[in-house]
């Protein structure tokens, strides 16, 4: 073995991933290839990002019977959380975990908490304690928590979430300027998009909408809500609204390239929003309810507070669609290349980690 090689694996720190959500079913890294989720797909790019760093990273969560990311030599390596007791930690990150339960107190030297949602147990200062600092992905995320438990103040950083700019291609005009992509759980404002979508068609022909992500909400959409809803997009087929589904991040990146607004009238709370990140990268416009954590994720477009306002902001869009330039698109995206990607946030999280 090369000798610098054996030294750098011998001085690697060991980094392991606990908390993730099981609501989701079976995952790993492969599972970008045919559709994943916010806090999910967070946790496949900056594992990734880590091991560039020299971490080796292991993600307890659960991953698929037999997975390809499960055998010994992986990095990053995905297992379920019963084998954490096998390896020896120098890092912990908790995504999911409030409170650590006994057994993952001291399961690492140094214990970061990543939190993704939203916060609604009190906890004691003992169990706020365990964690060395909070990686907070947003302002409004930080705020929440701390209105809950207000010993959180003491943690200041903010990271946010990121993008990977070479997944998408360079920034083109549209074919079809009044194209829409939502691409959100159909939980947080679809329902509103498809009451108003006969109206927009009606005054703008071309009008179409693309819809993406599957009508798993995760509680937010009751089964009758959702057989209201199916019907309803069966019905606006005919009026140029498509629902596509889960789909590889391939396949979405391309979709939003392709769109020439990102229809969002977010009725629910977004504590980051990267689906924000990928319309703007790509040149999607927003056409949003601001609310919660969009009022730092989104910079650009046509926004409004209320849902009565939601229809009157997405025909003023419509009105301007063939006046938007191919310089306003590739505007939006540079705030997120200083900012949001994966890379960049992966350095910031070393540098804490080295000096706490």
């Amino acid at each position: 073995m090369n000798k610098s090689l054996e030294k750098l694996r011998h001085n690697q720190k060991t980094i392991g991933v606990f908390g993730i959500k099981k609501s989701f079913g079976s995952w790993d890294s492969t599972s970008i290839q045919s559709g994943l989720f916010g806090s999910e797909e967070a946790v496949v790019y900056m594992s990734h990002e880590l091991v560039k760093l020299g971490y080796k990273v292991i993600v307890f969560g659960d991953p698929p019977l037999n997975s390809p990311c499960s055998q010994p030599n992986e990095n990053p390596l995905y297992l379920t959380e019963s084998n954490y007791n096998d390896y020896s930690l120098d890092i912990a990150i908790f995504c999911g975990h409030q409170r650590l339960p006994d057994y993952l107190r001291k399961v690492a030297p140094k214990r970061y908490l990543w939190p993704h949602d939203t916060h609604t147990v009190w906890l004691p200062a003992e169990y706020i304690n365990d964690f060395d600092d909070v990686l907070w992905i947003s302002n409004y995320l930080r705020e929440q928590w701390i209105s809950i438990n207000p010993l959180f103040a003491k943690f200041t950083k903010i990271f946010g979430n990121g993008i990977n700019p070479d997944q998408f291609m360079p920034i083109h005009e549209r074919i079809n300027p009044y194209s829409c992509i939502y691409g959100s759980n159909y939980g947080r404002g679809l329902d509103l998009l498809l009451d108003i979508w006969p109206s927009i068609k009606e005054q703008f022909t071309r009008a179409t909408l693309d819809i993406y992500y599957g009508w798993q909400s995760w509680g937010i959409l009751s089964p009758e809500k959702v057989i209201k809803m199916q019907k309803q997009v069966k019905a606006l087929k005919s009026l140029d609204v498509h629902e596509h589904g889960v789909v590889g991040h391939e396949s979405l990146h391309r979709a939003y390239e392709n769109a020439s607004f990102w229809t969002y009238p977010c009725t629910g709370i977004e504590t980051f929003c990267i689906s924000a990140l990928k319309a703007q990268f790509a040149g999607a416009v927003p056409v949003i309810i601001e609310g919660s954590a969009l009022k730092e994720t989104v910079r650009y477009g046509y926004k409004c507070i209320s849902d009565e306002d939601y229809c009157s902001t997405l025909q003023l869009a419509m009105q301007d669609a063939e006046t938007i330039t191919l310089k306003d698109r590739k505007t939006m995206g540079q705030f997120i290349l200083h900012k949001y990607t994966w890379n960049q946030i992966a350095k910031k999280w070393k540098n804490l980690f080295d000096t706490t």
